[in-house]
């Protein structure tokens, strides 16, 4: 392996000190950062020189869905061929990682295919993000995400579905606990799974030292997947400030997943069916006003798109990041999330998240200042380059 010297004018290194340097080098021995300096270290001939205007950690995504494909009729993707499926899953792995995310947390797809992918990554067998993997969610009877679901009911059935998902492979179990916009005939903000089924669950999984995560739009569901232990919370649309307080007091996670509630207004007229729209639109606004707050009441945020949900692409996830100065998170908070945020909550801080030395060297290099305006992370002419483990995986218009 080639080893790499990167000079930047911005490097944002998402520490606690020195989290934007000026004018920085950074040197990549094998797959590790070796150095991050204010001046040009000395190295061997034989290393790769790269240019960037910023360079940034591994992005990191912590609600995907390889599984769809971001189209309108995702129920109808959920019933074709499985390796189809598994094909079309791959591509989406691939136009993530050349947008920038070497990190991902897949949260539901075909039995079997998401912790499948994840160990064809690991191997090189196909070309992705590093993920962190779910298996079908846990559901109850009817409830929303069956089409990608284990139903479940009663809490003893419910930890027998953790169980079954550890078993196949999962490194986290998702629950849903409400109901959901992609399901017909569920209320969004309808508790399902109960405070029982949930503590149940979570207690499973955890004594087993896996985490969780609970897809929970309405405030009652919201508050037991807390109580339960849940490990962060996915949408949160109709979050109270009690629940706030006590993810704050837990160190529970929220990954809001702005842009699956833009996804449905992207769309044709008609093209969306109505029942998925009218939910749709109630979700969006909520959404937009418990972020807010959840941003001034300092809960923990990570970076979550929801990709592959109407008209949600897979490799526009940095849209997540885009809407989040929009509604006044300041740029270096929002890449925060974005990186080492994400990364802390999938286990995954001590080797990634952060420019360091001596972690993995999954990096980003972008041809502007994403800073001073980070919507330039969506336009692909952006992302120079993409590096992940000290190897060059996505190269654009980069010159050694």
């Amino acid at each position: 392996m080639t080893d790499l010297l990167i000079h930047a004018g911005q490097v944002f290194t998402a520490t606690d000190t020195d989290a934007l340097l000026k004018d920085a080098w950074v040197r990549v021995e094998n797959d590790r950062i070796a150095q991050v300096s204010a001046s040009e270290p000395k190295t061997n001939p034989a290393v790769i020189r790269l240019e960037a205007n910023t360079l940034l950690p591994g992005l990191v995504d912590c609600h995907v869905h390889f599984a769809i494909s971001g189209g309108p009729d995702w129920l109808s993707e959920a019933r074709e061929p499985y390796a189809t499926a598994c094909w079309r899953a791959a591509k989406h792995a691939r136009d993530t990682l050349h947008a920038g995310f070497t990190l991902v947390r897949t949260l539901g797809g075909r039995d079997g295919a998401d912790p499948a992918m994840r160990d064809a990554q690991a191997r090189g067998l196909i070309e992705g993000p590093r993920m962190v993997a779910a298996n079908l969610v846990v559901c109850m009877t009817g409830g929303h995400g069956a089409w990608i679901g284990r139903e479940a009911d009663g809490p003893d059935d419910v930890r027998k579905a953790v169980r079954e998902q550890l078993k196949a492979g999962a490194d986290i179990v998702k629950f849903i606990a409400t109901g959901g916009v992609m399901t017909p005939n569920v209320e969004p903000g309808a508790q399902q799974l109960t405070q029982a089924e949930l503590e149940a669950g979570v207690e499973e999984a955890h004594k087993a030292g896996f985490k969780t995560a609970a897809h929970a739009h309405g405030a009652e569901g919201i508050k037991a997947a807390v109580l339960a232990g849940i490990d962060s919370i996915e949408h949160g649309s109709f979050m109270t400030d009690e629940s706030m307080d006590l993810m704050n007091e837990r160190g529970t996670c929220y990954s809001v997943t702005l842009c699956s509630g833009e996804g449905f207004f992207d769309a044709p007229p008609g093209v969306v069916a109505d029942w998925a729209l009218e939910k749709g639109r109630r979700v969006r606004a909520a959404m937009h006003e418990t972020f807010k707050r959840a941003y001034a009441r300092g809960v923990k945020l990570v970076l979550g798109t929801d990709a592959g949900t109407p008209f949600n692409r897979h490799g526009d996830n940095a849209r997540e990041l885009e809407i989040m100065v929009s509604l006044g998170v300041d740029p270096l908070d929002a890449l925060r999330i974005g990186t080492r945020n994400g990364a802390e909550l999938l286990g995954k801080l001590d080797q990634l998240g952060t420019i360091e030395s001596g972690k993995l060297a999954d990096l980003v290099l972008c041809g502007s200042d994403v800073v001073a305006d980070i919507g330039r992370l969506r336009t692909p002419e952006t992302i120079l380059a993409v590096v992940q483990g000290g190897r060059i995986v996505h190269r654009r218009d980069v010159h050694a």
